[in-house]
C-alpha cells in the first residue's frame, strides 16, 4: 500500500511539472523568436513610439488588460519586478488591451501602476500591437535586450523574473555604457553615516521606556530631487512591552493599554522626528535625471 501511495505521489509531481511547463508550450508557442528585432509601439492616435527609443537598456513588455483575471493574478508579483529592476536601469512598458481609458486609468490608480503603460484602445484581435506581436492569451510577457531585440517570449512570470535574475548576475540590464547612471537615494556616507546620525539624535521618549515599550518602526518618505526628505509617514509598527512587569500590577487592564498606546505613539512621534531632521541625500538617477523616490528604512528603540 505505501508503494503505491508513494507512486501516486510521484505521478502527481510529474503532472505538475508538465502542467507548468506546458503553458509556454501551448500559449507562446507563436510569440516572436528569439533574436527577432522587437516591432514599434503605438498609442491611441496612431503615433508610433520605437523600440529604438529605449535602446541601451532592457525592455520589459507586458501585454495585460484589466478584465483579465490571469493579468491580475500576476500583477503583485510584476510590481515586485518593476521595485526591483526599474532604479537599475529596466524599462517597463504595459501594452493594454483594455477599450475604455478611464477604466484603465482608474485601473493603475488603484493599483498603483508605477510603469509606463501604452494601449490603442482596441480590442486584442483588432489591435496592431497583437498582431505585431502575435499575441493569442494574455498576460504575454516579451524582455527585449538592450538593442531591442527578443531574448525572451513567455506567459509565465516566473521565467522572466528568472531571466532578469540571469541578466542581472551577469551585468547585462544595461549597455556598459549606462551602467551606474540609475540609482536608489543614497544617504552622504551611506549606511554607515546613516545609522551614526539615528543613533546621535534618536532619543527614546522617557514614558514610552518608562512603560516598557520598544520594537521597530517603519518609515516611509520621499526622497525629492533635491536631495530632501518629505512627507514622512509611519507604514508599519512592531513593538513589545513589559506592562505585565510587578510595578505594573495595581494598574488595570484598560490603564496599561492607555499607557502602552501611549508608549507606541510617543515612539512613532520620535521616528518621524529625526527622520525628518535628517541631512539632504543624494538624489536618485533614473534614465540619467535626478528622480524623486519613495524610500522606507527602519528605525529600531531598544530598552537596555
Amino acid at each position: 500500500m505505501r508503494k503505491i501511495f508513494i507512486l501516486a505521489c510521484m505521478l502527481m509531481g510529474i503532472v505538475s511539472t508538465m502542467t507548468a511547463q506546458d503553458l509556454d508550450a501551448k500559449y507562446a508557442t507563436d510569440l516572436l523568436p528569439v533574436g527577432t528585432k522587437a516591432p514599434d509601439l503605438i498609442d491611441p492616435y496612431g503615433e508610433i513610439h520605437p523600440i529604438d527609443s529605449f535602446r541601451g537598456r532592457c525592455v520589459v513588455l507586458d501585454f495585460w488588460a484589466t478584465w483579465c483575471g490571469d493579468c491580475r493574478k500576476d500583477l503583485p508579483e510584476m510590481k515586485k519586478l518593476h521595485m526591483q529592476y526599474d532604479m537599475q536601469g529596466v524599462e517597463f512598458i504595459g501594452v493594454s488591451f483594455d477599450t475604455d481609458f478611464d477604466v484603465l486609468q482608474k485601473f493603475m490608480d488603484k493599483e498603483q501602476m508605477r510603469w509606463r503603460v501604452i494601449s490603442e484602445l482596441k480590442k486584442m484581435k483588432e489591435s496592431k500591437m497583437a498582431k505585431d506581436y502575435h499575441i493569442q492569451w494574455i498576460p504575454t510577457m516579451y524582455l527585449l535586450d538592450t538593442e531591442g531585440r527578443v531574448i525572451l517570449a513567455t506567459v509565465e512570470i516566473n521565467k522572466l523574473k528568472a531571466k532578469l535574475k540571469e541578466l542581472q548576475k551577469a551585468h547585462q540590464l544595461v549597455s556598459p555604457d549606462l551602467a551606474g547612471q540609475d540609482h536608489l537615494p543614497q544617504y552622504p556616507g551611506g549606511t554607515p553615516e546613516l545609522m551614526k546620525f539615528l543613533s546621535y539624535n534618536m532619543k527614546y521618549p522617557v514614558e514610552a521606556e518608562h512603560c516598557g515599550v520598544e520594537g521597530r518602526v517603519l518609515v516611509q518618505f520621499f526622497v525629492e530631487k533635491d536631495g530632501t526628505v518629505s512627507e514622512p509617514q509611519v507604514i508599519k509598527t512592531d513593538f513589545k512591552n513589559r506592562l505585565s512587569d510587578k510595578k505594573f500590577r495595581k494598574h488595570t487592564d484598560a490603564e496599561k493599554e492607555a499607557m502602552r498606546e501611549h508608549g507606541e505613539s510617543q515612539l512613532k512621534a520620535e521616528a518621524l522626528r529625526v527622520v525628518a531632521k535628517m541631512n539632504n541625500w543624494e538624489p536618485a538617477m533614473r534614465r540619467g535625471k535626478k528622480a524623486r523616490v519613495k524610500y522606507t528604512i527602519p528605525i529600531v528603540f531598544k530598552l537596555k
